[in-house]
């Protein structure tokens, strides 16, 4: 079977642009921009469904709908959930694709945010392996309950089912490899796929939020666990994107980054179940 890449949409969060990439010019006030209004960005909750030879790969799980009862307030407070419901959560998106939780060899979480990993629960009793990378878990077991924008609930069920911990860079398959791209937290994961017709895939997970973190020069943001470590994980972005004339799609962005060649870059569109339906990149 070929290699196979679907986007899906697990709702969207609003928030305030610079969340996601400060100091930015186009949205930073400084001195060659003194006026201009704050933007308020519909944030999306993407997923994404990977066909191997090795098996059928999900990659994160969402936000939970359950985020009123388990978010901590100053989440609460910061993100505009109203659009996160459990009609555009993951259990519903993959029943209306004729999936189940079954059906899955593997779940890949790029990281353990609430707002990526609120659907692993759906996996407890399931088969598939649950991929994390050792320095996310490690840390993770550090928070309580809430926390650094993580939800204990959302993988509190690990202690006893256990994840399958990666190690730095890990093959899936010949075609599949898990990165590690700390930064945004200690171990943030992109996974590169190849793809016959479309060619290299990167997704990036939150070690790019969105296509005008790419820069040059890259853009941080304000909620990075290490700020070094992130730019050093955006640069490796960089240089396997050139490697590979990848296609870079962004953790938060249904805008993503073709490289054409090393050093030409587009802006393109990224195509996400229900809105382009049957849309599958091969």
């Amino acid at each position: 079977m070929r290699n196979t890449i679907r986007g899906i949409s697990l709702g969207f969060m609003g928030m305030d642009m610079e969340t996601m990439v400060f100091p930015h010019p186009k949205y930073a006030l400084s001195t060659g921009r003194r006026a201009g209004a704050k933007v308020w960005y519909r944030c999306p909750a993407l997923g994404y469904i990977i066909d191997t030879h090795a098996g059928r790969i999900l990659w994160d799980t969402g936000p939970s709908p359950s985020w009123p009862t388990e978010w901590p307030a100053d989440m609460q407070q910061m993100l505009d959930l109203s659009e996160v419901t459990p009609e555009v959560g993951l259990e519903q998106r993959l029943k209306e694709l004729g999936l189940g939780p079954e059906d899955f060899a593997f779940v890949v979480q790029g990281h353990l945010h609430a707002d990526h990993a609120g659907g692993l629960r759906l996996f407890e009793s399931a088969g598939a392996q649950i991929l994390v990378h050792e320095d996310e878990y490690r840390h993770a077991q550090q928070i309580e309950e809430t926390g650094q924008a993580y939800v204990r609930k959302d993988w509190n069920f690990l202690q006893h089912r256990r994840a399958t911990l990666v190690y730095g860079d890990q093959d899936l398959s010949k075609d599949v490899r898990l990165l590690s791209l700390p930064g945004h937290t200690p171990g943030t994961m992109g996974m590169l796929v190849r793809l016959d017709r479309t060619g290299w895939v990167l997704l990036t997970d939150d070690a790019m939020f969105i296509h005008e973190s790419y820069g040059p020069p890259a853009v941080g943001s304000i909620v990075s666990w290490n700020q070094d470590r992130w730019s050093t994980s955006l640069e490796r972005i960089r240089s396997l994107a050139k490697e590979h004339n990848a296609f870079l799609f962004p953790g938060h962005d249904m805008t993503g980054i073709k490289h054409s060649n090393p050093e030409h870059i587009e802006f393109k569109k990224i195509e996400f179940h229900p809105f382009s339906p049957g849309y599958v990149y091969e």
